[in-house]
């Protein structure tokens, strides 16, 4: 099956294509957002992936864009020359193993770097309640990561456990019973002809 293109591959190929198309659709959304009601009028602090959307703080809190657009695209980008060049070159599967891999680790990052905001505004001692929210993007990027990681394993195509053909040098031993009959075929797989004792 080496070297031969199956569905299972092809269809790994065009998933990883997709997850890491999703992962820079991901990076153009919004990745989180705080907002404050204060006094009837909505104070409101919006960031992306690569800069800030709207901040209506004017820096009063200490906010900041999450700057993880670069791995996540780079990591897209990986995911998808490993999947377009595996078609030539085979070993380059790998590629989209480590793409894939990368791009969960930006994907936890995200999170990370969100459930960190929400003990950082936990920790303020605010009259009014403030709302942290997980944009678009972040979710968009935990779908994405989720996808390229089954996609890179299709691609790699595995052999199944009932596929895999047991290991060896090619030498098969045989076992000759001492008290063998003269029926029993002999170790080299045809009989040997004993001629009888001329007087």
């Amino acid at each position: 099956m080496t070297g031969t293109l199956t569905t299972r591959r092809v269809l790994g190929a065009v998933l990883v294509v997709v997850a890491a198309g999703l992962a820079v659709a991901a990076t153009f959304l919004s990745a989180y957002s705080v907002q404050i009601v204060l006094g009837g009028r909505e104070l409101r602090y919006e960031a992306g992936f690569w800069a800030v959307g709207r901040d209506d703080f004017r820096e009063l809190l200490p906010l900041e864009p999450f700057e993880l657009g670069e791995p996540a695209v780079g990591a897209a980008l990986v995911m998808a020359l490993a999947a377009v060049l595996a078609f030539r070159i085979p070993a380059l599967r790998v590629g989209s193993l480590l793409g894939a891999g990368l791009l969960a680790g930006v994907a936890w990052a995200a999170v990370s770097r969100i459930q960190g905001l929400l003990k950082l505004m936990g920790e303020f001692n605010a009259r009014v309640p403030i709302e942290v929210e997980q944009g678009e993007g972040v979710t968009l990027l935990i779908v994405a990561a989720g996808v390229a990681v089954v996609a890179a394993v299709l691609h790699q195509e595995l052999p199944r456990a009932d596929q895999v053909e047991p290991s060896g040098d090619g030498v098969v031993v045989h076992q000759i019973d001492d008290d063998a009959d003269d029926t029993d075929t002999p170790p080299y797989g045809y009989p040997v002809i004993v001629e009888p004792k001329s007087d």
